[in-house]
């Protein structure tokens, strides 16, 4: 009776283990052989080809500069929200609804308000700053301007992420261990350092690669708001490995470009997997 059931569950899961490996294995394999393969068989030559791209490291700098401030930035406002939500005791739930908000909207739909609200000339918070004799800047026109302000949106859109992880981390923290640090006479900044971050370390690793990786494969805010400009101010490697194979039809150069992408990636993940061993074998 027990195998019957069992076959029974592997025929109603195969279909969809089936079409979940055909859609993430074969364009693995297509985007290997355009990356790997040339009319001379295996090369390495797109390799080479991808790094001599006209701005191609400044395009490597901005998704430098893009990932590591939009990671750092809604970690430090994550843990920020979440600790400070630790000594509130009313409305504790409400708080909460309202900072993961901007995390239940589609990218698109705020990339949108915000390029709405941000636009030179007929945007509101111009039109804000005008009223206080304040000239606003060009944000996502202007080419000094346009990388931090898709930053910004990026990072008002991932914040809730980071928020919501690392509230749950406190929540989870063991009280009787609170209780004894301070009946042991330690103030809340010893509290903080000597007791809540090395418990949350784990938690906070993986927050943070999982942000990390999100920021680095960001696509919506960028290419919604600037499509990578003014120039080349704002352009990311996702944005241009889309550019390469939409607009330049250059699969090989956008293939090459996406497994340097998986490979920045898989390397992201290895944290997290040590994380969730160490905390499966304890």
């Amino acid at each position: 009776m027990l195998l019957r059931r069992s076959k029974f569950a592997y025929m109603l899961t195969l279909p969809v283990a089936v079409t979940l490996l055909s859609l993430l294995i074969y364009p693995t394999i297509i985007t290997l052989k355009n990356a790997f393969w040339g009319a001379d068989g295996l090369t390495l030559s797109n390799f080479g080809s991808m790094a001599s791209l006209d701005g191609f490291w400044a395009v490597v700098r901005n998704t430098l500069v893009f990932t590591i401030g939009s990671t750092v930035i809604s970690m430090f406002l994550g843990f920020l929200f979440a600790y400070s939500l630790e000594f509130v005791t009313v409305g504790r739930r409400f708080f909460s609804s309202i900072l993961i908000i901007p995390l239940a909207m589609m990218p698109v739909v705020s990339s949108l308000t915000f390029g709405m609200m941000l636009n030179p000339a007929l945007g509101v918070v111009n039109s804000v700053l005008k009223m206080v004799g304040i000239a606003g800047p060009g944000w996502a026109t202007g080419t000094s301007t346009a990388l931090a302000t898709v930053m910004m949106v990026d990072i008002w859109q991932w914040t809730p992420f980071c928020f919501a992880i690392l509230h749950a981390g406190f929540r989870s923290l063991p009280g009787d261990v609170m209780e004894a640090a301070r009946i042991d006479g330690a103030n809340a900044r010893q509290e903080l350092f000597k007791i809540s971050i090395p418990l949350l370390r784990d938690v906070m690793l993986v927050t943070f690669v999982f942000r990390f990786m999100e920021a680095f494969k960001a696509f919506d805010a960028i290419y919604v708001m600037t499509q990578g400009g003014p120039g080349r101010s704002s352009e990311t490697m996702v944005i241009r490995a889309y550019k390469e194979a939409f607009q330049f039809f250059k699969p090989e150069t956008a293939a090459t470009i996406g497994v340097v992408l998986l490979v920045v990636t898989l390397i992201c993940a290895r944290p997290i997997g040590r994380a969730l061993l160490k905390e499966g074998s304890s």
